[in-house]
């Protein structure tokens, strides 16, 4: 009784909402139909948290959880907006309990959280997870979404990562490159993204990529779907784990609209962007 009353006085629960202009982030301009706000949502609770009396870095306990998201006000239309509102949502509620029932609100997956902490007695410090997403690009055609987690939850060391989605701004359809591109794309464009990897990376051309440290079958580069629009290329992401040890961290890199420029068809909605 009394951990579940120093619970509840722990916890705190805080949403707000600010409207976002929607300017250039890092060269690749957000415009077209898409309005959105920002809203966040915090909350934290266990034994000993940073708001109770006494609270030092020694003796902390608590589990904390930050959500940064876009609410798609408007987009092509108001069936596009709802789409990718709820999968926004189905992505910041991915969690279950421990017989593996998964929230139906923010509130839920906080208390989740929290009772995931306070099952273990021997966790000591700060248990964290933040989920932040963010709109990398927009146009009038497409928008691209950022998903980025990262905590800790014991264990070695913290964990992240980060994926990126594309929808059709005007439909709310999620697309994949088969979407945006030629039938038998998957040659060419390895071909081009090795050399923004090797780029990215600093490998020369016939560097070994398993003597470099990575982990591609029989030693031969292939891109994954882990890939977003922007409006010089498409940007792809490896995260720690997925091709290399945790030490070698992420890889990002872009393969431009020129390189790949013939695998655009003319009625792809890349099309707009690469010509």
């Amino acid at each position: 009784m009394l951990a579940k009353a120093m619970l509840l006085a722990a916890s705190l629960l805080l949403v707000t909402g600010c409207k976002l202009e929607l300017p250039s982030l890092g060269g690749n301009s957000i415009s077209g139909p898409l309005k959105l706000e920002t809203l966040t949502f915090e909350r934290a609770g266990g034994p000993q948290c940073p708001d109770v009396e006494g609270t030092t870095p020694e003796n902390i306990r608590c589990a904390s959880l930050r959500l940064t998201y876009p609410n798609i006000v408007a987009a092509g239309n108001p069936a596009a907006a709802t789409a990718i509102n709820q999968y926004i949502q189905t992505q910041l509620l991915e969690y279950s309990d421990p017989e593996g029932k998964p929230p139906a609100t923010l509130e839920e997956l906080a208390s989740m959280f929290i009772a995931d902490y306070n099952s273990v007695p021997e966790a000591m410090g700060l248990w964290e997870m933040e989920r932040d997403v963010e709109v990398s690009f927009a146009s009038k055609h497409l928008v691209t979404l950022t998903f980025r987690e990262s905590g800790y939850t014991g264990g070695a060391h913290p964990f992240s990562g980060q994926r990126y989605v594309v929808f059709d701004v005007n439909t709310g359809k999620q697309l994949t490159l088969n979407d945006l591109l030629i039938a038998g794309y998957a040659e060419r464009l390895n071909a081009a993204g090795e050399q923004a990897f090797r780029q990215a990376r600093g490998l020369t051309a016939k560097a070994s990529l398993e003597e470099a440290g990575f982990w591609f079958a029989n030693d031969t580069f292939k891109i994954n779907t882990n890939v977003g629009v922007l409006s010089n290329g498409l940007v792809f992401n490896f995260n720690p784990y997925e091709i290399a040890p945790y030490a070698m961290g992420p890889t990002e890199f872009t393969v431009s609209y020129d390189a790949i420029n013939d695998l655009i068809p003319d009625t792809s909605l890349l099309a707009a962007l690469a010509r």
